[in-house]
């Protein structure tokens, strides 16, 4: 079993977020100490309140990824909950997606500019503020991992194989989500290649085509975020940094950028 003092998920009040939330308490493979949950309103986070009632392990946080002006304050709450070990794994998962029909028609300035800012800029902004909480647990933790691993410090980008620029995925446009997935991935490699030196583990992964509120009208075979989560906490078992090559599914399988 693997040991994690604390995961901090973004956008955990529904989907895959919250059934992060689940499984992180109830995963046999992993003990994780501290969960911090992120959630933006009370009123469509009924469900994660309720569930964090039932444990002590379970911190939950108000927090909107877009009001960057919070950022500062929020570092701080972190870290009265994490102390002295700080943050070991950091789950960017809050995202949004337009319409599932949209085509080059639909785009406008508007669009491009909220995806962008909470699926491409939020993430790294937010990895950039929380670097030293992340740094103290890559300290504390090489004694035991030296490598790279989610049990020492590592950041997981949520993204999709949407953003993939070689896969075929069929007409379907999305011009601003599958942009702003692209981007993430570059940032992706980007802060891995920095942090590593920090032993910070970095990596973007797709965690198939879930039947959440997001993809309702997508008409693509999807998986239940519990299957998803499952496979995905599998996938996370195994990363040390070392693919250079595209970026894990949550089969298994590594896609290419």
């Amino acid at each position: 079993m693997v040991e994690i003092n604390s995961v901090l998920i973004t956008g955990a009040n529904r989907g895959i977020g919250l059934e992060f939330v689940r499984q992180f308490l109830t995963n046999t493979s992993v003990r994780t100490h501290i969960i911090i949950a992120t959630y933006r309103s009370q009123e469509s986070s009924s469900a994660l309140l309720e569930l964090a009632k039932s444990t002590t392990k379970v911190y939950t946080l108000k927090f909107d990824v877009n009001q960057f002006d919070t950022y500062d304050k929020f570092v701080i709450d972190v870290q009265s909950i994490v102390g002295d070990k700080g943050l070991t794994l950091l789950i960017n998962n809050a995202g949004i997606c337009v319409p599932f029909g949209d085509t080059l028609d639909d785009v406008t300035p508007e669009k491009f500019t909220s995806v962008f800012t909470t699926n491409a800029t939020a993430p790294v902004i937010l990895t950039k503020v929380l670097r030293p909480l992340l740094k103290q647990s890559a300290r504390i933790h090489s004694d035991k991992n030296n490598g790279l691993s989610i049990a020492r410090a590592a950041v997981i980008n949520i993204s999709s194989i949407a953003g993939s620029c070689a896969a075929d995925i069929g007409p379907l446009f999305l011009y601003a989500y599958r942009e702003s997935k692209a981007a993430l991935n570059m940032s992706t490699i980007s802060m891995a290649i920095e942090l590593e030196k920090d032993g910070i583990l970095v990596e973007s992964l797709h965690p198939g085509v879930v039947d959440t509120d997001m993809t309702a009208t997508h008409t693509l075979p999807k998986i239940d975020a519990t299957t998803s989560v499952s496979k995905i906490i599998e996938v996370l078992l195994t990363l040390n940094g070392k693919n250079k090559e595209g970026f894990p599914s949550y089969d298994g399988k590594i896609l290419p950028f």
